[in-house]
């Protein structure tokens, strides 16, 4: 079978997520994607969750393979010499450097894109950080709760007015973030295929969370002061239709129906409210609007009145654009995931079947999915270095200066 990204080599110097679910994406493509860890632990990851727990609900880490499947590691230590030329040879070879270290950790490697440009000029350097390449805070730490979500602003936007900050759940704008960058490498690729040469690539958290919260960002930017920062209560929301609403049974569902003009008449039909429909304050999108929260508030009222099955019958049968919250457990469950073949399975070295996220998009004639398990720490170091013209005198001796394991 043939995959979009076969015979691209792909260096990976990542950690956390960012940049090892990049590679990843890349890995499923068909690339050769080729993991640097450090010997001493490698990837923070590795350990993220404690031993006890591990042991208490099985030996995979979901975290470890959900961001680090389809790929080889090799554990080799950057503050050798030895081991900086080892990556240097891979370099030579390869088509992709992915990492999303700060700039001060990859030029204290000597692994900064002058300098890998210079053995390799074709290659397309792939850098994400926090806050950008440039400016007084590029080398500042950062983590998508920081850089992604509270500085781009979306957290200020999210929420009741009075109510604490909505938090993050983990890694969500890093796993957007990746899927961008792996989208620049592979626009990069082929720009070198088409016009001859490399060059370097760089996101960061901050951009894609300015991009994520466009539609308030770009409002301010086309309004300006007009254009206020303001989080919206739900029971005065401007439009009544795009809102949630509880049912009797206690659960909650979504509106977005933008176009009120439009589904008004079958709101009013599918709640029983026939009256609503041509009342004279709420009759046009405008008065609509106008009158949004006494709307919301005969809504509320309404939708108590029966559960979530009894309404979703109604809903559909109306034609309205709606869903009911929904858990985890129950989109797992859900007949549209089995369909769409979202969920893959992973066979272990030990035969067990693992489950596993497929990357968000697929390919009628290339198809892709999880290729092999989160690698051990170091499990392709020789393997590698031997496909790149080592001995095993050579491999020897730089397990005897502990540059390798």
């Amino acid at each position: 079978m043939v995959l979009p990204l076969e015979g691209i080599k792909v260096i990976e110097l990542g950690h956390w997520v960012l940049g090892p679910t990049c590679a990843r994406i890349l890995g499923e493509l068909g690339a050769d994607v080729i993991k640097i860890e450090d010997p001493r632990g490698g990837d923070p990851v590795r350990g993220l969750l404690p031993p006890k727990l591990m042991s208490d609900l099985g030996p995979v880490n979901p975290f470890w393979e959900q961001w680090n499947g389809s790929k080889r590691a090799i554990a080799v230590d950057l503050s050798q010499e030895a081991g900086r030329e080892i990556i240097y040879k891979l370099v030579k070879i390869s088509d992709v450097f992915v990492t999303n270290f700060r700039a001060a950790v990859v030029d204290r490697f000597a692994l900064d894109y002058e300098r890998v440009a210079k053995i390799n000029p074709k290659i397309i350097y792939a850098q994400a950080t926090g806050f950008g390449l440039k400016g007084p805070d590029r080398d500042r730490p950062a983590f998508d709760e920081t850089a992604f979500w509270t500085r781009s602003g979306i957290m200020s936007t999210l929420g009741e007015p009075d109510a604490p900050p909505v938090p993050l759940r983990g890694a969500m704008g890093d796993l957007t973030t990746a899927g961008f960058l792996a989208c620049a490498i592979v626009t990069a690729l082929l720009a070198r295929d088409r016009f001859g040469f490399g060059q370097k690539v760089d996101i960061s958290l901050l951009a894609t969370g300015m991009w994520v919260a466009g539609e308030d960002v770009q409002r301010r930017l086309t309004w300006a002061e007009r254009a206020g920062n303001q989080k919206y209560p739900r029971k005065s929301t401007t439009n009544p239709l795009r809102n949630s609403f509880q049912t009797k049974d206690k659960k909650w569902l979504f509106f977005m129906m933008l176009q009120t003009d439009r589904f008004w008449p079958a709101v009013c039909k599918a709640i029983e409210r026939e009256d609503l429909e041509k009342d004279p304050g709420f009759d046009s999108h405008r008065k609509r609007v106008k009158n949004s929260q006494l709307i919301i508030s005969i809504l509320d009222e309404v939708m108590a009145t029966r559960t979530m099955a009894e309404w979703a019958e109604r809903f559909d049968q109306h034609g309205l654009i709606w869903e009911p919250e929904t858990t985890v457990p129950e989109v797992l469950a859900d007949p549209q995931v089995a369909a769409n073949d979202y969920v893959a399975e992973v066979e272990y070295p030990s035969g067990d079947l693992v489950k596993l996220l497929r990357v968000p998009f697929q390919f009628s004639e290339t198809p892709i999915g999880p290729r092999s398990p989160g690698p051990e720490l170091g499990q392709h170091t020789e393997e590698v270095l031997l496909e790149m013209g080592y001995d095993w005198g050579q491999l020897s001796q730089l397990k005897e200066q502990k540059a390798i394991i």
